[in-house]
C-alpha cells in the first residue's frame, strides 16, 4: 500500500520538463480514468479511446479504470488516512487498488465530461479519495499553502480530456480551473487538454458519414506525444478542439434532435418551436 507523508522536495511545474520521463529509462506508466456516466458509449471515450491508442503505441503501458464501473465509498473526512492509518482508507472498495498504481503511475489521465461546469460526479468522488496520497502537514507552494506530497509525486503529470454539449470552448474553463489546481495539490504537472466543444455533435457526425476522422487522429497523436515525450503540441490541441460547424447550424441541429427525442410541446417545453 501506498502511503502519503514524508517530506517532498518536488520542483515546481515550470522545472518540470520534458526530461522528467526520461530519467526512468523505462515505459510510461498511464493510469487513464473514464468519468463518463455513458462509459466507452459517450463521446468523451470517442477521444480517450484515441489518446489511449496512441499512447500505447508509442510504447506506454496503459491502465483504464471507469469510475462508473467501479465500487467508491464517498470520502467520509473522517481523515483517517492522515491520522490513524497513513496512506491508508477505512473504505474497503475499488479505491484500494485504483489508488495504488495512480500512486506509482507517471500520469494521470482525468477523462470526464462537462455537464454543469466541474468534472462529473463519479470522477468527483474518485478524486477525493486521492487525498490518502497526501500528507495532512502544511508547505508552502509557490506563495500559497498546500499539503505535503508524497515524494513519489516529483516529476509527474495529469492530463485533461473533455468534451461538452455547450458550442463554445469557454465551457471548460471552470473544468480546467479545476483540474489544474487538482494537479497542483498533488505536485504533479498539469501537461495540458484535449477539449471537444460541442462534442454532441462528434458522435452524431460520425454516425451519420461526416468527416471527424481528424479529430479523432489528432487525439491519438497527443497521446502518442506524451508517451515519446511528456508534452503534447499545442498544435495538436488545437486540432482536437477545431470548429465542426458554424454555431446556428449545431443549434438548429441538436434541438431538432432533442424535439425529435422527447417531443415538443410547445407552451411546456421550454425553447421548443411552434406546433407543425
Amino acid at each position: 500500500m501506498h502511503r502519503g507523508g514524508g517530506m517532498c522536495n518536488a520542483r515546481t511545474n515550470g522545472e518540470i520538463g520534458r526530461e522528467a520521463f526520461v530519467w526512468h529509462n523505462r515505459a510510461m506508466k498511464i493510469v487513464a480514468i473514464d468519468g463518463s456516466p455513458h462509459g466507452e458509449k459517450g463521446n468523451t471515450a470517442l477521444l480517450l479511446e484515441r489518446f489511449i491508442a496512441g499512447a500505447m503505441e508509442a510504447g506506454a503501458e496503459v491502465q483504464p479504470a471507469s469510475a462508473y464501473k467501479m465500487h467508491v465509498e464517498p470520502c467520509c473526512s473522517r481523515m483517517v488516512c492522515w491520522y490513524r492509518t497513513p496512506g491508508v482508507c477505512i473504505h474497503k472498495d475499488d479505491m484500494t487498488g485504483l489508488v495504488d498504481r495512480m500512486a506509482s503511475a507517471d500520469v494521470w489521465v482525468l477523462s470526464t465530461p462537462v455537464h454543469l461546469g466541474g468534472m462529473s460526479e463519479g470522477l468527483v468522488r474518485v478524486m477525493e479519495r486521492t487525498v490518502m496520497l497526501l500528507s495532512p502537514m502544511f508547505e508552502v507552494q509557490d506563495g500559497r499553502t498546500g499539503h505535503v506530497a508524497s515524494p513519489y509525486a516529483t516529476g509527474k503529470a495529469v492530463v485533461l480530456i473533455s468534451t461538452s454539449g455547450f458550442y463554445e470552448e469557454s465551457a471548460f474553463e471552470p473544468l480546467v480551473s479545476q483540474v489544474a489546481d487538482l494537479s497542483r495539490s498533488h505536485h504533479r504537472r498539469f501537461a495540458g487538454a484535449l477539449l471537444r466543444p460541442h462534442g454532441l455533435a462528434l458522435r452524431f457526425m460520425q454516425a451519420n458519414g461526416l468527416d471527424v476522422g481528424d479529430v479523432l487522429d489528432a487525439a491519438q497523436r497527443a497521446g502518442s506525444e506524451l508517451a515519446r515525450t511528456g508534452s503534447m503540441r499545442e498544435e495538436t490541441l488545437r486540432e482536437v478542439r477545431r470548429p465542426l460547424l458554424e454555431r446556428d447550424e449545431f443549434i438548429r441541429m441538436m434541438n431538432s434532435a432533442f424535439e425529435r427525442r422527447m417531443g415538443c410541446q410547445p407552451g411546456r417545453t421550454p425553447g421548443c418551436g411552434p406546433a407543425q
